[in-house]
This record gives C-alpha cells, structure tokens and sequence, in this order.
C-alpha cells in the first residue's frame, strides 16, 4: 500500500510539469531539459555529501547502464517539452502516456516480466481513452503533428529509461542512481547545445524561478519517486499509474492555461481512469491468491 501511495504522489507532482514548462515561456527546449536535470543533480549531490563517495566503485561496474538510462532520460525530456512548444497540452501528455504500451512490450522481452492475460483488457480500455482524447486535435496542421509525432518519441524514450531503473533495483542505492543518471543526461544535453551554439545564460528571473520548480517538484520528488517505485514492482505497472499524469495535465491546463479539452476527453480520461483501477485491483487478487 505504501508503494502504491508513493508511486499516485508522484504521479500528482510530476502532472505538473507540463505547466510549469508553459509558464516558462519560449525558453529553448535543450535548455529547460538541461537545468531541470542539473538543478536535480547538484540537489541531490548538495543531499548526499561524501555519502556518495563508497558507491563510485559499484558505479564503474554499471557505467554504460548509467549512459544509456542517462541518454533515454535526455531524448525523452528534449522531445517532451518540444512536443509541448508545438502541440497542445493535452496531445503532448496524452500521446506521451502510450508508455505503458512500450513499457510492457521491452520488459517481456528484456527482464521476461510476463503479466496476466486479465490485465489487457486493462491495457486496450486505457488505449480506447486515450484514443478519444486525441482524436479530434491529432495533427490538425503540420506543426501541432510534429509535436504529436515527438511526444510519441518521449513515451518510447521514458519506457526505455524506467526499464534501466527496474533492472538496477537490487544492484544500486537510488539517490547515487539518480545523480549519476541526471548528471550524465545533462551533460548529454549540455553537449548538444555547445554544438548548436545556444544561448544558456540570458534566463530572466521569473524562468530561472520555474526552472528551479521544475527540478524539485516534477523531477527531484516526482520522478525520484517513479524511480523508488519502478525499482519495487513492474515496470509496466509504474507506467500505467502514469497514465494518471495525462488526465491531471489537462485539468490543470484548463483551469491555469485556458486550454479547455474537448468532450470527448471526459469520456476518454473515465476509461483511462477504469484501466488504471483494473491493473491494480486484478494485480493484487493475483498477489493474494499466490
């Protein structure tokens, strides 16, 4: 229970994100991908102190382990909040939110976690939800289809990432996990704007603020959440309470961005909502009768 309470907390703080990346502003995408993970970092390494010091040898053993959870996290958070600068809020979460759908597909075939045929029906109500709520808006010019396309990309890249943090759950402490992870994506990205030459100083104050929101909340509390969780139980089951995100994304864009959903969402979100239920009840009658 406590597992399941912490894993619905941080589904409630990172449904944030994508506002507070709106109130940004028109800030470079690779620069708040950038900051959200360095602030993070230099957060949690501030925290840990010379704690982090013993585990530098264990991290050696899983370098490319690192790189690689570090490079799915960097692909999925540039391509996030791009496909938030050109869609609406609601298409970015939602077509972001396919997720579990990557997520079950790449832990059957890399950790050989096999779920239930119960839990499918599960899986294609969620699908049929999130359907319905893009339905209407998907790719309405060709712009708004580029960011649809790249929140799909961001789904498949943090399906990828939650899967090193499952296969890690026994073999490295989380918080040193997290820092090399976000220090490794930042570098990645801090990389990619040297190369391209972007401005990352000029930041005005009130950016600077909600880039400073943006690492606490959504992504040191929230995803660090995500990663205590996907390190307990299936990764799939991880990715489908994230489908909550989407539904609490678009009522906050409604009542703070004036970007009111159609009513088709209504619909979509109570079937999405269904399908999160279904995994977690059928689950835990599977548990007890083992």
């Amino acid at each position: 229970m406590q597992i399941v309470f912490r894993l619905f907390l941080a589904v409630f703080i990172a449904s944030w994100s994508s506002i507070l990346v709106r109130w940004i502003g028109d800030l470079h995408p690779l620069i708040i991908a950038f900051y959200r993970l360095f602030l993070s970092a230099l957060l949690l390494l501030i925290y840990t102190n010379k704690r982090l010091i013993p585990t530098l040898i264990l991290a050696k053993q899983y370098v490319w382990y690192i790189v690689f959870a570090g490079l799915f996290l960097a692909v999925h958070f540039y391509t996030w909040i791009t496909s938030l600068q050109l869609t609406t809020v609601g298409n970015s979460i939602f077509l972001e939110s396919t997720h579990p759908v990557f997520a079950l597909i790449l832990s059957f075939i890399f950790l050989k976690e096999k779920i239930s045929v119960k839990i499918i029906p599960a899986f294609l109500l969620s699908l049929l939800g999130m359907y319905l709520t893009v339905s209407i808006d998907l790719g309405v010019d060709a712009e708004a289809l580029l960011g649809d396309f790249l929140a799909i990309l961001a789904a498949i890249a943090i399906a990828a990432y939650l899967l090193f943090a499952r296969t890690l759950r026994t073999r490295f402490p989380l918080i040193p996990y997290l820092i090399y992870v976000y220090f490794t994506a930042s570098a990645i990205i801090f990389i990619v704007i040297l190369i391209q030459n972007i401005n990352f100083i000029s930041i005005s104050a009130s950016q600077w603020f909600f880039l400073f929101l943006l690492a606490i909340g959504p992504n040191l509390i929230g995803h660090s959440l995500l990663n205590w969780s996907a390190q307990r139980i299936p990764v799939y089951k991880v990715n489908m309470a994230l489908l909550g995100e989407s539904i609490l994304a678009t009522v906050f864009a409604a009542l703070l961005l004036d970007e009111y959903p159609h009513l088709q969402f209504y619909f979509g979100a109570g079937l999405i909502l269904c399908g999160i239920i279904m995994v977690f009840w059928i689950e835990q009658r599977l548990t007890k009768q083992e």
